[in-house]
């Protein structure tokens, strides 16, 4: 994680790399705004960076900041200047860096007969650092059925693949278990050039997959014991139910706050109403990958 996040930093300033080089195991995001001064997340906590390269929490004049041009540049350079190869993704919002950095895409729109199929003139990028943390699922083991699937609720940032990478590879190292991971967003394993840049164990990565695509294709093919996928939607629900139907179960992750959140939540309703998930686990956001609760469906859901 912390060489791939060094390139990043170094491509937006020296200053930057040097802010960030003793505390990058706390650190959560870089947000990059266009004239603007750069905001860097530690534990969720902001501070700015000086012209020493020293984290203040008081924003004052002459903090580190990119321009209009300097945001174009690095988009390009993250996207390894084949913007038309990332263009889907960051239609979508988003493109993927090396070591699993989700970065986050703002700018203007470009549209064909109603829907976004291109960004241009580039104004904010979101840095996501990607983290591996192992035993951090150890929790969801001690009171989750995971045979009966489970699924991961968080808001954004609060560790939710955090949690399924460590459970891909625990399930399929301690365990001892078949598992297919459903990387559709490069996150979970993040592939880059065949070598697997976090540890999944022995799991079968589909990656780059649809998640209707994968779960058909691993069901078919790879026979698994688990499946895990990643950022589950209401337009999901066909593929949950043809794993569960298929006697797979599935882990998978939700964005979603609370409990009360989940129970008022429509695209949760719809996952639950599948049967693939017997036991909720609820992210608190307090620090990545930090379980607040483990709750059964049954018992509180219906």
């Amino acid at each position: 994680m912390c060489e791939s996040i060094l390139r990043i930093t170094e491509l937006v300033s020296p200053v930057l790399t040097a802010a960030l080089s003793s505390c990058l195991d706390m650190l959560c995001e870089i947000r990059l705004r266009a004239d603007k001064p750069i905001v860097v997340y530690l534990l969720n906590s902001p501070y700015y960076v000086n012209p020493d390269g020293v984290l203040e929490t008081i924003c004052s004049e002459n903090m580190l900041s990119v321009s209009f041009r300097q945001l174009q540049t690095l988009f390009a350079a993250l996207c390894e200047y084949s913007v038309y190869k990332h263009i889907e993704n960051a239609a979508n919002g988003f493109i993927t860096f090396s070591g699993g950095h989700r970065i986050g895409v703002c700018g203007s729109a470009v549209t064909d007969g109603g829907k976004v199929v291109s960004v241009c003139d580039i104004t904010s990028l979101n840095i996501r650092a990607a983290k591996q943390i192992t035993g951090c699922a150890d929790v969801v083991f001690q009171n989750a059925d995971i045979a009966r699937g489970v699924l991961i609720c968080g808001a954004p940032s609060s560790g939710k693949t955090t949690i399924l990478r460590d459970m891909a590879r625990t399930l399929s190292l301690d365990k001892i278990k078949k598992v297919a991971v459903v990387d559709e967003r490069l996150e979970i394993a993040s592939y880059c050039g065949g070598k697997c840049g976090f540890d999944v164990g022995l799991s079968d990565v589909y990656s780059g997959y649809p998640k209707s695509v994968a779960v058909m294709l691993a069901v078919r093919t790879m026979s698994p014991d688990f499946m895990i996928c990643d950022e589950l939607t209401g337009d999901d629900c066909k593929a949950v139910s043809m794993c569960f139907n298929c006697g797979v179960p599935m882990i998978a992750a939700v964005h979603c706050d609370s409990l009360l959140a989940a129970k008022r939540n429509r695209t949760v309703s719809e996952l639950m109403s599948t049967g693939a998930f017997s036991s909720v686990v609820f992210l608190d956001g307090s620090i990545p990958a930090n379980i607040s609760s483990v709750v059964d469906y049954e018992r509180y859901f219906e």
